[in-house]
């Protein structure tokens, strides 16, 4: 399921609230004495031409003996004087209409935008119109669902998009999916990971573990049926967070995988300095026990995962927010403009990014543990020490027969692109020319989101995936 970012602050919402009625009433008055002041306007002018019209009869019938001549004279100054009275009133009119709309359109502009940062964004899904029929797997931790074309297949291999567990619905992965989708990889299923609220405690009487090893054996699961169901591995795709995870499970079972890939994936936390990793190796491993024992929560009976601890993603996305704030101060006062100006589509691309950004699903306490203390503390896959059950595997463990691809950004700040795109370097079993490392102009979200990212970058993602397909004969 999941909590809106606003119910951190419910005072805050409240305050909002209040504002936006004190702001409707001079919004209301204003909008009340512009129809007036219209409709005097109106009447005004409509008087003035009733007396000139009255003057033209007067004339008729009181001053019969005035020649043509003399009449067309009076007719022509009296249509003058309408004509000027119309032109001044008209002039007067729409200063007068001018500034009464503008200040209702800034008022309500201003009435929007506080709506838009204090008012509970919808619950987040997948923009995509899928069935029942279409979940291949529900599994303890994630949902499969097949997004693929209808019809004939070119390739054989289905292609799987893992989206991210980082606070968010899994639908920042759908806009590459479907890229991908229809530029040949046809056969397109995603992974959508659930928030810890929907992950049940207990499966079969067993207690359920949300870990990287419970991550690992999942995967394997969805690996191997899309494997069966298509007769040919699939291409692996990790957006963001499950690049490690995805990767571990490759090499664990190399069969299951016909390429790999990642994009934004904190792959070699030591490949680059990054504000994360610093801060992480700066604070050591035991930071994220007692941030998740001050910051922690219990769901709550009646939930699907009752009982189960977690870290409140509603903590993570604030600290995203401390992250990028300076960039979200500026798509916020865009927004602004965009409403007072009448920039709609401008507005609604905002709109929609903030209502999916605010919309946040909490984290399995195991799983946020494992990935400070693994990933971005320990570098555990780049020193050969990722340990999953009783296997302990590396980054030089990667099996040379799968092509492999990575794209980061110039401009991430979450994930920099030698983290993205550093472990590339360390694998020697895959020849050079199945590998594709990929550095796109963009930031962390950019790279899930930009249309210009798809065009320019994907597209060499597209071709390389294509090219180490199994052609349908």
């Amino acid at each position: 399921m999941g909590a809106s970012l606003i119910s951190l602050f419910p005072e805050a919402k409240n305050t909002a609230k209040n504002v936006i009625n004190g702001i409707r009433m001079p919004i209301e008055a204003g909008a009340a004495l512009s129809e007036m002041t219209d409709r005097i306007m109106a009447h005004g002018k409509e008087m003035a031409t009733g007396s000139f019209e009255g003057g033209m009869l007067s004339k008729r019938l009181f001053m019969p003996w005035i020649d043509d001549r003399t009449d067309h004279a009076f007719s022509g100054l009296l249509k003058i004087c309408q004509d000027s009275t119309n032109v001044f009133l008209n002039l007067a009119r729409g200063p007068v209409s001018y500034t009464f709309e503008k200040f209702r359109k800034d008022r309500l502009a201003d009435i929007e935008f506080i709506d838009f940062i204090s008012n509970e964004p919808p619950v987040q899904d997948w923009e995509t119109d899928y069935q029942k029929k279409d979940i291949l797997l529900d599994l303890p931790g994630m949902r499969l669902i097949d997004m693929s074309i209808h019809g004939t297949h070119k390739i054989e291999n289905y292609s799987i998009v893992f989206a991210p567990r980082a606070g968010h619905h899994s639908n920042i992965a759908e806009k590459t999916a479907i890229y991908l989708r229809d530029h040949g990889l046809s056969k397109m299923a995603v992974v959508e990971q659930k928030c810890a609220a929907d992950i049940p405690m207990y499966i079969d009487g067993k207690r359920h573990y949300e870990d990287f090893e419970s991550q690992v054996e999942q995967f394997k699961t969805i690996l191997e049926f899309l494997k069966n169901k298509a007769g040919f591995p699939s291409h692996l795709i990790a957006i963001c967070q499950p690049g490690p995870l995805l990767i571990t499970t490759l090499i664990l079972y190399p069969e299951l995988g016909k390429t790999f890939g990642s994009a934004g994936s904190p792959m070699h936390t030591e490949g680059e300095r990054g504000m994360l990793t610093d801060f992480s190796r700066m604070a050591g491993e035991n930071y994220i026990d007692y941030l998740i024992d001050l910051f922690s929560g219990i769901i709550p009976e009646g939930q699907i995962g009752a009982g189960r601890k977690i870290y409140d993603g509603r903590l993570q996305v604030m600290g995203f927010y401390y992250l990028g704030m300076d960039q979200h101060m500026k798509n916020f006062r865009k927004y602004y403009t965009d409403l007072k100006y009448g920039n709609n589509e401008s507005a609604q691309r905002q709109r929609d990014f903030y209502q999916w950004y605010n919309w946040t699903h909490h984290f399995p306490a195991g799983f946020i543990r494992d990935t400070y203390k693994k990933i971005f503390v320990n570098n555990d896959l780049i020193h050969g020490r990722m340990k999953i059950g009783n296997k302990t595997v590396g980054i030089r463990d990667y099996p040379g027969n799968v092509p492999i691809w990575s794209l980061g950004g110039s401009k991430d700040d979450i994930v920099p692109p030698k983290q993205a795109n550093g472990h590339l370097d360390e694998i020697e079993s895959v020849p050079e020319k199945n590998k594709l490392s990929l550095l796109a102009k963009a930031g962390h979200m950019g790279l899930f989101r930009s249309s210009k990212v798809l065009k320019n970058d994907y597209s060499k993602v597209v071709r390389f995936l294509l090219k180490h397909s199994d052609k349908k004969k």
